[in-house]
């Protein structure tokens, strides 16, 4: 990467002073402009108190010709994973392989199959809607140039449009205030190299094009979310800007509330929450075991799933993103049934790791093979959203020996680890501390898909923004809310 900066210093070297005015504006602004988290409940100071998100003093440089590729790629993968969602078969077959070890992803697909011989195959509403987001990092060899490798997709939940939005905007800010100093690398900072980041609105347009289609005017956007939700600001500016670019009222309810307050019509299938049409429900939530806190709240999901609003994702998109389906997509054969198109299959293909599965295939002896081998050069991850969760080099072997039983391994993938470079340096500011390091930033994309799942029509496919997160070299786990991460800006080179 230092290659890439042509010999610029950067960031740029400040002094103490400089130093300590940049601080004291980044975190003003950031709290005066909401880009903030709650703090930690552990931190006893109570529900109201909030704090600056974790967040890099300066944008961290990026490629721009691989910034562009992915965003190109985004509406590929978005039509992609729309069309895994509605292949119930090649997902029962994904089932049968994690049935027995991953109990939480199993659940999903029986409750997904519980609602479709309820409905007899014909949905209450056939769209369904995908706020997804592509994550990529950078990788590099010896020999080639760098290149962008897919780290994962993630079709619910996806965090974080609008406090990257804010973040791009408070970078942007504080270099026209000439915060960043006039030292070697300064010079890199302009509009040009920061770009205005619209992931807010574009997810909120993807929330309110689904509420346009379904038509009825008055009704809301359900967002459902956890208790005690430290990342609310996050969401909240997707609520705001739904309110203002469409006129589209949202209502933030946890799966307990909707057991409680929820209500579908049995024979108009309308989902109304507290008196009031739910015309989306938007999950923020419930891609977690602990999330269902009851067997009340796994009928809170299966009324909204049976219901006639637009589900952002329905079950059967949730269960698309698992780590097992992007393991079986890397097969090419696998991937030429959703992409016939060789070209776009290519373009996708190449940012593909190479994963593998835990089990008895040709696949899976070799995978073990390997874990003894060189574990050093894999990360072994299960079927779970939200950062944390993840095995890393030297440590598979030792964990997978305290699984005891063989069988639970089918319920993790083994990848190959990515190489990012390691010789871009950045500041993170958290909880009011600044550290300096190496940092490795991790690209995500942002996509909006509405499809027809019955006729399996596209209505509308567009790339929405970005997300940087950044955390320091060292660190295996880059999840912001799991307090591993920043967020970030990109400085595009």
């Amino acid at each position: 990467m230092s290659a890439i900066l042509s010999g610029a210093t950067y960031p740029p070297t400040l002094t103490e002073e400089e130093t300590t005015n940049l601080v004291i504006a980044l975190r003003d602004w950031s709290l005066s402009h909401g880009l903030v988290i709650r703090a930690p409940t552990d931190t006893n100071a109570g529900d109201e108190l909030s704090v600056h998100v974790p967040l890099t003093l300066h944008p961290s440089p990026f490629p721009k010709n691989l910034f562009d590729q992915a965003r190109g790629l985004q509406t590929a993968f978005n039509a992609l994973y729309a069309k895994v969602a509605d292949d119930s078969e090649f997902l029962n077959g994904i089932t049968e392989e994690l049935a027995g070890v991953d109990e939480f992803m199993s659940d999903l697909w029986k409750l997904h199959l519980e609602v479709e011989e309820m409905t007899e195959g014909v949905p209450a509403q056939p769209l369904t809607l995908g706020l997804f987001r592509s994550d990529y990092l950078l990788h590099t060899t010896p020999t080639e140039e760098p290149s962008i490798r897919q780290v994962e997709l993630n079709t619910i939940s996806a965090s974080f449009g609008g406090l990257s939005s804010l973040a791009a905007d408070c970078h942007r800010f504080l270099s026209k205030s000439g915060l960043y100093g006039v030292a070697t690398g300064s010079q890199l900072l302009n509009d040009e190299t920061m770009p205005l980041n619209p992931a807010a609105r574009g997810l909120a347009k993807g929330l309110g094009v689904a509420h346009d289609a379904y038509g009825v005017k008055g009704s809301i956007v359900l967002f459902v979310v956890q208790n005690l939700e430290r990342n609310a600001f996050d969401q909240r500016w997707l609520e705001y800007y739904l309110l203002e670019d469409f006129g589209v009222v949202s209502v933030r309810a946890s799966l307990e509330e909707i057991a409680e307050s929820g209500e579908l019509d049995p024979i108009t299938k309308v989902l109304r929450y507290k008196g009031r049409q739910v015309a989306v429900v938007y999950y923020r939530a419930g891609y977690t075991p602990t999330d269902y806190t009851s067997p009340a709240t796994w009928e809170a999901r299966k009324k909204m799933e049976l219901s006639k609003a637009i589900k952002c994702p329905s079950l059967a998109t949730h269960f698309a993103g698992a780590k097992k389906v992007q393991q079986v997509l890397v097969d090419e054969l696998v991937l030429a049934k959703f992409v016939p198109d060789a070209n776009v299959r290519s373009q996708l293909k190449a940012t593909f790791a190479d994963i593998l599965p835990l089990d008895v295939s040709d696949l899976g002896k070799k995978a073990r093979k390997l874990i003894e081998t060189c574990p050093e050069k894999y990360v072994l991850k299960p079927q779970r959203e939200g950062g944390g969760n993840n095995v890393y080099r030297e440590r598979i072997p030792g964990y997978l020996a305290e699984l005891n039983d063989e069988t639970l391994w089918r319920g993790y993938i083994l990848m190959e680890l990515i190489e990012p470079p390691r010789d871009v340096r950045n500041a993170i500011i958290r909880a009011g501390k600044v550290k300096e390091g190496n940092v490795i930033s991790e690209l995500g994309i942002f996509g909006c898909v509405l499809w027809d799942t019955v006729t399996h029509e596209i209505r509308q496919n567009f790339e929405a923004g970005w997300l940087l997160r950044t955390k320091f070299a060292d660190s295996e786990e880059g999840g912001v809310a799991a307090g591993f991460g920043s967020i970030d800006s990109v400085l595009l080179i």
